[in-house]
């Protein structure tokens, strides 16, 4: 079997102790969904991430590294207040491109828009390089939060894979109902072509790589939701 698999920087936390109700409360979308994200009260991205539900009140999420501090930090009152128990766990993080990965005793895999994402205790070989990890997910419509979009407005990222619109309130839930029930996002984070592409969208363009099929440079930009 010809595995694909690339190694992700990203952190794995554990939730416990009311975890459902926590998240809940606090994230833009539904427990049983496989993305979600930590908003601010302007409906602003903390984190998004990856979840799933491994016990009856144990939830992990899965991250980019480099806002974990900014997350706990976000989370810390509301830790307090709800009194459930938040700790890093030392999974380490992969993307199976074919989603061909089966999981062993102890592991836990999350579909993708394409292929899944692998947690595993133990090294698992990368075989896909950091250019073919780029043009899968610019293939795969796959934008990395860190690299492609920041403290972005949720809806100006995905109107779909990172919000419900029927689950109730949530922190930044006001002004992210009010946009999609009553206008629409000002912007929207697609994948395009460079040549296609206005300036300031080169200027800003993110994971850019040489398409193979048409040998034309594509990258995620965001473009005027008119």
């Amino acid at each position: 079997m010809n595995l694909k698999i690339y190694r992700l920087d990203q952190t794995v936390l554990s939730i416990e102790n009311n975890a459902a109700q926590f998240l809940n409360g606090l994230t833009s979308n539904t427990v049983d969904r496989p993305h979600n994200a930590f908003l601010d009260v302007h409906g602003k991205i903390i984190a998004t991430f990856d979840q799933l539900k491994i016990a009856a009140d144990q939830y992990l999420i899965v991250l980019q590294s480099s806002f974990v501090d900014a997350l706990l930090k976000h989370i810390e009152r509301f830790v307090k207040l709800s009194k459930v128990v938040v700790k890093r766990e030392d999974y380490k993080v992969y993307f199976d491109l074919n989603g061909k990965q089966a999981a062993n005793a102890g592991e836990f895999c999350i579909p993708q828009k394409a292929g899944q994402i692998v947690l595993s205790k133990t090294d698992i070989k990368s075989t896909v390089s950091n250019e073919e990890f780029i043009l899968f997910r610019l293939q795969n419509n796959i934008p990395v939060h860190g690299q492609d979009y920041q403290n972005e407005m949720l809806l100006n990222v995905s109107e779909q894979d990172y919000v419900s619109f029927t689950k109730g309130c949530f922190l930044g839930q006001e002004l992210v109902s009010k946009v999609h029930n009553r206008s629409k996002p000002s912007w929207k984070l697609i994948v395009k072509y460079e040549d296609d592409s206005s300036q300031p969208e080169r200027q800003s363009m993110t994971s850019k790589i040489i398409d193979p099929n048409t040998q034309r440079v594509f990258g995620f930009a965001f473009v005027k939701n008119d």
